[in-house]
């Protein structure tokens, strides 16, 4: 019984720490968006944003370019992690 609730505890602690980013992609001339995923563990909305502008900066950067942030969007998924997109530009 113990070592279910751990094996129970021990999952649950593993999928609230989770977060993703995707790759800067292109969507239109010099125009990229990126967006990244946090569970409340790894900050909610305030994680995920830094995730987003991170990979943007690190786009920019790649590309010798400085970054103008264009648009930034803020929601909830499921069960309570925080989504950002952000849609910038590198110039």
């Amino acid at each position: 019984m113990e070592s279910r609730l751990f094996l129970l505890l021990a999952a649950g602690v593993l999928i609230a720490s989770c977060a993703w980013q995707s790759e800067a992609m292109k969507i239109g001339p010099d125009t990229y968006q990126t967006s990244a995923n946090a569970s409340p563990a790894r900050g909610g909305p305030t994680g995920a944003r830094e995730m987003a502008l991170g990979s943007a900066n690190k786009k920019c950067e790649t590309l010798g370019k400085e970054i103008e942030v264009t648009d930034v969007k803020s929601q909830y998924g499921f069960p309570a992690n925080g989504v950002v997109t952000v849609t910038f530009k590198c110039k």
